[in-house]
């Protein structure tokens, strides 16, 4: 019940990061990237804002699980990735 309720008060922007595809993610972190270089970097203080932050965080928990998700991910913890380009290969 409380996922219902907490779907009714989520913003516009919520909405869509919920529902965008990736391209639409980085096209709209651009976008306000840009915006924010315009701004004079957040008033100076360089600091990203809100929704640039959030856009960022979901950008990033997306990736993560894909990579989690990838079948041709080599699951061994014992396993460098220097390995698998060694040049003299036992």
């Amino acid at each position: 019940m409380m996922g219902f309720f907490s779907s009714l008060f989520k913003s516009a922007f919520e909405k869509w990061l919920e529902n965008a595809s990736d391209d639409e993610l980085s096209e709209g972190y651009e976008k306000r990237r840009q915006q924010w270089i315009k701004d004079g970097f957040n008033g100076g203080t360089g600091e990203k804002t809100p929704e640039m932050k959030r856009i960022d965080r979901e950008m990033s928990r997306r990736s993560a699980e894909k990579w989690e998700n990838d079948p041709r991910r080599n699951r061994n913890p014992n396993f460098r990735w220097t390995d698998a380009n060694r040049w003299d290969k036992d």
